[in-house]
C-alpha cells in the first residue's frame, strides 16, 4: 500500500546495504509474506528519512548496515534504531533491543541486573584488568563486539589469560569479557523465543564432534567444526526460564545460547548469550541426511536447501510475532 495510507512499514534493510545479504532478504521476504498472509496493509520503503509515526519491520542485514563502518559498529546499528524512534516510529526491534546485538558487555551487565544465570563472566577496560585476580581457569577471553565463534579465545591456564590481556591493545572504551569455562559441557542449545514461545523449527542442539572432543585444541559448538545440529528434546524448564528472562529483559525475540554443567539438562540452564537478530539453522530435509550441516549451510541455493529451510524457519518465527501483536 502507498506509505500514507497505512501504519505498517517493511524496511527494505537488505537494499540499504552496500552488497547482496540473502539472509536480510531471507527474513524481510518471510515478514511480507505473514503480513499478507493475516491481511494486514503495510507499505514498503528503502528510505527511512521518510517514515514518521509508523510502525516499521526491519532486520539488521549484518554490520554493513553501516557505512562507513566504525569500530564499535554495534553503537552505530543502535543509533539507527533510536533514530527511527527521534522519527516517532516504532521499530521492531527497538533501540533498546538492539542495544543486544554484537555487544557482550552490554549484554552481561543487564545479566548481571537481572540476576540472569550466566557462566562467571568479568568485564575489563584497561583501566580495570590490573585489579581482576585472574582466579579460574580454563579462561574465554571474548570481543566486546563479535558474532558467532570469532573474537573468542580460549586459555587452559589464568597466567596465559593474564598475559593476553596484558598485551592487548585496548581501545578507548573497549572492554574484553573473561569467562569461566562451563565444566563438563559438551553441546549447548539455541533456544529460539518470540515471547513466550519456542520456535521448534529454529531451536536445535550443537553437540562437539568426536574429533573436536578428542583434540587438545579447544573449540566452541559453532557448526563451523562439524559440530552436530539435531532439533529434539528440548528441555520444556529452559523454555519457561528463557521466557522469564526475555521479559525481565524486554526483548520481544532472540535467539538464546545455553549450556548446562555436565550436561546435565535437570540443572538450571546458563545463558552464555542471547540477541535479537540470529540465523536459525533449520532442520536439513532427508534428502540431505547423509550430510553434515556444515555441508548443508554449504549449499545454499540446493533444492530445498539452507536458505529454503532458513525462509520457513522465519515464517514461523514472523507468524508468532504476528499472533502475539508484538508488532
Amino acid at each position: 500500500m502507498p506509505l500514507e495510507e497505512t501504519d505498517d512499514v517493511l524496511l527494505l534493510c537488505s537494499r540499504l546495504a552496500p552488497h547482496w545479504e540473502p539472509e536480510a532478504y531471507i527474513r524481510e521476504l518471510a515478514f511480507a509474506c505473514e503480513l499478507a498472509a493475516h491481511d494486514r496493509p503495510f507499505a514498503v520503503s528503502t528510505d527511512p528519512s521518510a517514515l514518521f509515526e509508523k510502525s516499521v519491520a526491519w532486520f539488521v542485514p549484518g554490520p554493513s548496515l553501516v557505512s562507513p563502518r566504525l569500530w564499535d559498529y554495534s553503537r552505530q546499528v543502535t543509533e539507527f534504531a533510536a533514530g527511527l524512534e527521534r522519527q516517532g516510529n516504532r521499530p521492531f526491534c527497538s533501540s533498546a533491543e538492539t542495544m543486544f546485538w554484537e555487544n557482550k558487555a552490554h549484554m552481561h551487565r543487564a545479566f548481571d541486573a537481572a540476576g540472569v544465570p550466566a557462566p562467571r563472566t568479568h568485564t575489563l577496560t584497561a583501566e580495570s584488568w590490573r585489579d581482576f585476580p585472574f582466579d579460574f581457569e580454563p579462561v574465554l577471553v571474548k570481543q566486546e563486539h563479535s558474532a558467532g565463534s570469532a573474537g573468542v579465545r580460549y586459555f587452559p591456564t589464568a597466567g596465559a589469560a593474564r598475559e593476553y590481556v596484558a598485551a592487548y591493545a585496548f581501545r578507548p572504551t573497549e572492554s574484553l569479557l573473561v569467562q569461566e569455562l562451563v565444566s563438563g559441557a559438551t553441546r549447548d542449545l539455541r533456544l529460539t523465543m518470540v515471547g513466550d514461545r519456542m520456535i521448534e523449527l529454529a531451536t536445535y542442539w550443537r553437540t562437539k564432534s568426536k574429533e573436536a572432543l578428542r583434540s587438545p585444541t579447544w573449540t566452541s559448538t559453532a557448526t563451523t567444526y562439524n559440530s552436530t545440529v539435531e532439533h529434539a528434546d528440548i528441555p520444556p524448564a529452559a523454555v519457561s526460564t528463557a521466557a522469564r528472562v526475555l521479559e525481565q529483559l524486554g526483548i520481544r525475540t532472540a535467539g538464546i545460547d545455553l549450556m548446562w554443567v555436565d550436561d546435565d539438562v535437570s540443572r538450571e540452564p546458563l545463558f552464555l548469550e542471547l540477541s535479537p537478530y540470529y540465523q536459525p539453522n533449520a532442520p536439513k530435509p532427508e534428502r540431505y541426511a547423509d550430510l553434515t550441516y556444515k555441508q548443508f549451510k554449504g549449499r545454499p541455493y540446493a533444492p530445498d536447501g539452507y536458505f529454503a529451510q532458513q525462509h520457513l524457519a522465519f515464517r514461523e518465527i514472523s507468524r508468532q510475532i504476528l499472533e502475539q501483536d508484538l508488532f
